[in-house]
């Protein structure tokens, strides 16, 4: 009996690891994107799939979906050419600031900010 509440709870545990959406604190919340010129803009990701991108007065709609459990790759008809930005997918927290390579491999930095 032991054995087998030990292996029930093992799988639990491995399920909820495995539902984990490293993407969930996105959700409600801004990322703000400094390229590497220092021009701001501000990435607003939704759990359905899409994405906008505001840069001043213009906004980029398109879509993104996880390849794998670590990468999440963005599109739209500024990528049509060049192909998905795919970038790490982890967990962040509000505040956090990570290294970004853009596609065209200059450096830049992402935010997650409080809210919309």
């Amino acid at each position: 009996m032991r054995l087998f509440l030990a292996t029930l709870a093992a799988f639990g545990f491995m399920t909820g690891v495995a539902l984990a959406d490293p993407m969930a604190s996105f959700y409600e919340n801004t990322v703000e994107v400094t390229g590497a010129d220092g021009a701001k803009r501000s990435v607003l990701i939704n759990a359905d799939g899409s994405y906008s991108q505001v840069m001043g007065d213009d906004t980029l709609d398109g879509t993104w979906e996880m390849k794998g459990d670590a990468e999440a790759c963005f599109s739209s008809a500024a990528t049509a050419e060049t192909g998905p930005y795919c970038v790490e997918a982890a967990e962040r927290s509000v505040g956090d600031t990570w290294a970004l390579t853009a596609p065209d491999g200059s450096a830049e930095s992402a935010t997650l900010i409080a809210g919309r």
